[in-house]
């Protein structure tokens, strides 16, 4: 099986067992060791104590299954598993969010951009319901400024007109709640609503506007998505607006 391999491909992959096996004999944890906690920690390790990029991280995971294949004869479970998806969605947006924060393309659009990459990551939301490929604005099923209201002084309820998985049409109430964290969604997100209020646009505007003031279409967002990632030091070339 290994001599089925690329060169280069099987030396990624010893470099990855490496790399898993150094983690693991540091913190005189178990060898192998292949459950979720600890794959949860070796991710975490390699960002912030090695400052690897998520990529090399990915490349790592995959050398790692590669040899849990071999030793089980199945993949292991827990690169599939809900927290590790998360664990990479959020390395990401937290790049994604400083980039924006330090200064991508423009004051307006930056902010803009922040708060769809928030909401969507919060909202859990796909990204036909912020971004449509419609060029023009349709207030029965697009995102309106009056879709989001304060509820209290630490949550942001977002109405969600229309979505992939409502076979009836009835919106939808999205909780955003204030956390103790740079990514905390509450305030870029009013902050951004009130300047649209500022700036005299009304509550039947869109949420989220483009560069020249129309809709942020699909086409718009996936653009800026692949520069913000590119600037992030993240390539592109693994993720899409759909991931």
């Amino acid at each position: 099986i290994l001599s089925s391999l690329a060169p280069r491909t099987l030396s990624a992959y010893l470099s990855s067992w490496n790399q898993l096996k150094s983690f693991l004999a540091i913190y005189i944890l178990p060898i192998p060791s292949f459950d979720i906690s600890t794959i949860c920690l070796f991710i975490t390790y390699s960002h912030v104590v090695l400052k690897i990029r998520s990529s090399t991280i990915q490349s790592y995971l995959s050398g790692i299954n590669f040899f849990f294949k071999l030793s089980a004869g199945t993949s292991c479970p827990s690169f599939f598993n809900f927290y590790i998806n998360m664990l990479i969605k959020i390395y990401i947006l937290s790049r994604c969010i400083l980039t924006l924060c330090s200064g991508y393309l423009s004051n307006l659009i930056d902010r803009i951009l922040e708060d769809i990459f928030l909401k969507a990551f919060f909202c859990f939301l796909r990204y036909s319901e912020f971004a449509p490929t419609s060029p023009t604005h349709n207030p029965l099923i697009h995102p309106s400024l009056s879709d989001l209201s304060i509820h209290s002084y630490d949550t942001l309820i977002f109405n969600l007109r229309r979505s992939k998985t409502d076979q009836f049409a009835i919106s939808c109430p999205i909780y955003l709640f204030r956390l103790n964290s740079f990514l905390s969604p509450y305030e870029p997100i009013q902050n951004y609503v009130q300047s649209r209020f500022a700036a005299n646009a009304s509550p039947h505007n869109l949420l989220f506007i483009s560069d020249s003031g129309k809709l942020a279409s699909r086409s718009w967002f996936s653009l800026h998505f692949c520069q913000v990632l590119l600037k992030s030091g993240i390539s592109p070339d693994h993720y899409s607006i759909h991931s």
